[in-house]
Parts: structure tokens; sequence; C-alpha cells
């Protein structure tokens, strides 16, 4: 096997045989392809040096003194911390019964002596790419719930935040006319309790519903076409409003482009 020497370490491989012929002749084959090895001559051994710097895979030869390597790999896969390492099994035996033994020991994979280096290393790599795979699997995993536990978070501060201020607050998304594209009303995705006591329902009530435009053309007929603009211009609208189901209320409305919709804040300023 042609050796390259700009290839970077792809590997930890913890090599466990009685025999030191055979962890020299593995050894140096997997170095030379860029593998971190370490090699050691008992089960015992192999416990010991996995606890200390965990491998990636190991290769494990079945007879050994002491313990074999079925005894070998069910220890490892009764420790926690070690239980989830790859064990692919090298040896002579070649009988179906020792291949069975071997994994349902927890072995991945069963190399019969004597074995050609290059079946060695497709069989070790293509374990180590599983491994990859699940490992960026977990970190996704691990990624996504830290996003969703950050935006739940994040949530719970903004509905705190809503729930507490004055002046009503809302966010709203465009709806259109599918011929014209023109803007046909907003539907309501954020909704605070000081908008909703406005409309005389429930946040509930208002999320996801398309009930602005016949809310604010029965206040104002001339204000749903400058909310409108304000998504199709960008332009912020400040404007002053009065409220006729408030005798002489008053609120200043304002209206900031946010994506395909707007947020709007309300403010009574009705006593100034």
């Amino acid at each position: 096997m042609c050796y390259n020497p700009s290839l970077e370490i792809t590997g930890n491989i913890l090599l466990v045989d009685d025999t030191p012929e055979n962890l020299q002749l593995l050894s140096d084959v997997l170095i030379k392809l860029g593998y971190s090895v370490r090699t050691v001559t008992s089960g015992r051994m192999a416990l010991k040096t996995a606890k200390v710097k965990r491998p990636d895979l190991i290769l494990l030869d079945i007879k050994m003194p002491e313990m074999d390597g079925y005894q070998v790999c069910q220890a490892f896969k009764d420790d926690v911390d070690l239980q989830d390492i790859p064990i692919i099994f090298i040896s002579a035996f070649d009988d179906t019964l020792d291949k069975v033994k071997a994994f349902w020991a927890g072995g991945v994979d069963y190399i019969v002596k004597p074995f050609q280096s290059e079946e060695v290393v497709v069989r070790l790599e293509n374990q180590l790419t599983v491994q990859r795979h699940k490992q960026a699997l977990r970190d996704e995993i691990s990624r996504r719930k830290e996003t969703e536990e950050m935006l739940y978070q994040s949530r719970a501060l903004l509905a705190s935040v809503l729930n507490s201020v004055s002046d009503g607050i809302a966010a709203v998304q465009s709806v259109r006319d599918p011929t014209t594209g023109d803007i046909v009303d907003f539907r309501c995705l954020v909704v605070n309790p000081v908008i909703a006591k406005l409309f005389n329902r429930s946040r509930e009530e208002l999320i996801g519903k398309l009930v602005l435009r016949r809310f604010v053309e029965r206040v104002n007929p001339e204000l749903f076409p400058k909310l409108a603009d304000v998504v199709e211009t960008g332009k912020t609208l400040d404007v002053e409003v009065s409220y006729p189901p408030e005798p002489d209320s008053l609120y200043q409305v304002n209206a900031i482009k946010l994506g395909d919709g707007f947020t709007i804040t309300l403010r009574n300023i009705s006593n100034k």
C-alpha cells in the first residue's frame, strides 16, 4: 500500500494482541497511512490504556492469555465510558461459531488471519466513517437542543416584556392577493395584552387571524393603506390616531417594516 506523506492523522487506533510481530505489522501499516497507533499485549492493559486516552477504534485479537478477546470486548461493553468504542476482531479462527461469538460480544467486524493490510484498512476506515457520522448526528442533536432551549428562553423573555409594558405591541405579516400581489390584509403573529384589549379579544383569538384590516378601517379608513405602504416602501409610519370606542382617546401609532410585514406600537397619549 502506498504511503502518502502529506496525509493527516485520521484516527486514534488501539491494537490489542499478545504477539509482538502482529502488533508491529499492523502498527507499521497504520502509522504510514497517518493513523495514531498505540499497542498493548493484554486485555487488562487495553482497558487501562483506553481509560487514559480514549481510542476511536480497537483492533482486537481473540486468542490471548488471562482474558481472551471475547472477554475483553465484553469488559469494554460493560464500561459506560468505553462501551461505544467500535471493536474489530482479528483472529485465525475462521469458524462461523467464532464469528457469531465475536458479534454477540459486541464486535462490529471480524477479520480472519492471515489478512491483507488493505482489507484491514478498508474495514477500519468504514467503521471510523460510521462513528464520524454518528458523532455528527449527536452534535447536530445537541445543537438543536441548545437552539430550542435558547428559543424557549427568548420567547419566555419576549412574553414577559410584552405582558409588562403599557404600550400596545404587535407584529403582523402581509397577506397578498395571489393574482395582483397587492396587500389585502395582515395576519397577526405577535400580540400583547394591551392590543388584545383594544380588539376586545384574547391574544389566542387574534394570533394567526386576519382581523387587522377590519379593525383598522373601523378606527380610521385612511390608516390601512398607510400601513401597507410601510411594507411596500420600508418607510416608518408615525401618526396620531383617535380610537372612537374610547371618548377623547388618542394613540401614537408607530409602524416599522419587518420582513413582509411590520411591527406596530400603540401609545396612549390622551392625557398629554
